[in-house]
């Protein structure tokens, strides 16, 4: 006898010629271990609101010959033999087309060859599941109402396999529950028209490039719950566009090899970037820096804001230079903030160009016989202090001016760069 709520089916696999019907009931007379090295060529999945002919026997599915399509119905006309659970265990399927099902399913380590979600109604006040663990999946295509939990390797301590799709699709969909990806490596991605409910997980999945293009593209999506990343890695350039990120998110531990995009993204609140890592830092724009450094600031993570501060200019320079000659009070401005202290980032730069302004004041004055003497030292030092008076550089105010802007610029500067790491 089945437990009530679990219904196991292993190492199925359906060669057959005609429509064969397998109708999945939770009775005294289904007895799931006798489904032995059975292959399905097509297999939708449903609820079972018609009346079907149903295979009691084990026998009749073992002796036809059938090629055309595969039935896996489920019998929902009987509430107290209705089971909880089914698991389809090292199973292959050529084509396997999921519309609705009255329970919580899961797939582990099955091999599917077109896989297509258009949509999946829950007609119970329970709410289920789906989840494919492990196996592998040549194309998924989803789109269309997913009213339960839809998970794809769902990592927890009875599940560490990692899922292998080789394209993954997913258009005009709409996940009214959770939705994870999970530990997954997508040889080709494309999400498009997208509404997330509730949380997104896409967690230690791995994303190798775009189906459309090389960059892998998120269009069109509205995040409403958490949008996670964490310890994700995405080998082409990562665009978010027109995306709305109302949740909060995280990007924790993530690798990016060829940047990121967020230019037209709406972030409602704040996203936590710690970790994250940009391999091609060139190839990411100065307001996607822009908007990172702004969360960090939101965090209160001084250190990592200006880190992307850095970044952001770095952009800035390239731009300037590319119309040098028609902004060249901005980029001269640019240019000496670059070079006095790398924008305010490098505390040991001021120093070595308050050292270069003693020099040059020294050498003004006709100090030109330098030397390591106390005499010489005091030269140093004397046009080094910023409350020299008049008398040390012999009543030359032209000297004096000169030398005391240098000096307030490039204190500041120090200072600025100091407090980049201490302040609160």
């Amino acid at each position: 006898m089945i437990n009530e709520n679990k219904t196991l089916i292993r190492n199925i696999g359906i060669n057959s010629t005609g429509l064969n019907i397998l109708k999945i009931s939770n009775n005294d007379e289904f007895i799931a271990k006798k489904y032995i090295n059975l292959n399905f060529e097509k297999a939708i999945i449903f609820e079972d609101k018609i009346k079907i002919k149903p295979v009691n026997r084990i026998d009749e599915l073992n002796t036809r010959d059938i090629t055309k399509d595969s039935l896996i119905g489920f019998d929902n006309n009987n509430i107290k033999s209705k089971a909880k659970k089914v698991i389809i265990e090292n199973c292959s399927f050529d084509e396997l087309s999921v519309v609705s099902f009255p329970c919580a399913i899961e797939f582990i380590n099955c091999k599917i060859t077109k896989l297509s979600i258009n949509r999946i109604f829950n007609n119970s006040n329970n709410i289920f599941y789906f989840d494919l663990q492990g196996g592998f999946i040549d194309y998924c295509y989803i789109e269309g109402d997913i009213k339960t939990k839809f998970y794809i390797n769902k990592q927890d301590d009875n599940n560490t396999n990692q899922t292998k799709i080789n394209k993954l699709e997913i258009r005009k969909a709409n996940f009214e529950q959770n939705f994870k990806l999970h530990n997954c490596v997508v040889d080709e991605v494309l999400i498009k028209d997208v509404d997330f409910e509730k949380n997104a997980d896409f967690y230690k999945s791995k994303f190798i490039k775009g189906m459309d293009t090389n960059d892998i593209y998120f269009k069109s999506i509205n995040f409403k719950g958490l949008a996670l990343f964490g310890d994700t890695e995405f080998f082409k350039k990562l665009i978010f566009k027109y995306v709305t990120f109302e949740g909060y998110n995280h990007f924790k531990s993530s690798k990016l090899h060829k940047g990121l995009d967020l230019e037209y993204t709406n972030v409602q609140k704040e996203i936590n970037f710690y970790g994250m890592d940009i391999l091609d830092k060139t190839t990411t724009s100065q307001e996607t820096y822009r908007i990172i450094k702004n969360q960090f600031e939101k965090l209160n993570n001084k250190i990592e804001a200006n880190k992307y501060h850095a970044l952001e200019l770095e952009q800035r320079k390239k731009e300037l230079e590319k119309n040098k000659w028609q902004n060249f009070s901005e980029y001269l401005v640019f240019k000496i903030h670059s070079i006095s202290s790398k924008h305010s980032t490098s505390y040991a730069i001021p120093l070595v160009w308050i050292f270069m302004v003693s020099l040059c004041t020294n050498y003004f004055l006709g100090n030109t016989m330098i030397n390591f003497s106390s005499n010489g030292w005091n030269n140093i030092f004397k046009y080094i202090n910023i409350l020299s008076n008049i008398e040390a550089f012999n009543n030359s105010y032209i000297t004096m001016t000169l030398n005391k802007v240098s000096l307030g610029y490039l204190y500041y500067q120090f200072v600025t760069a100091v407090r980049k790491d201490t302040r609160k």
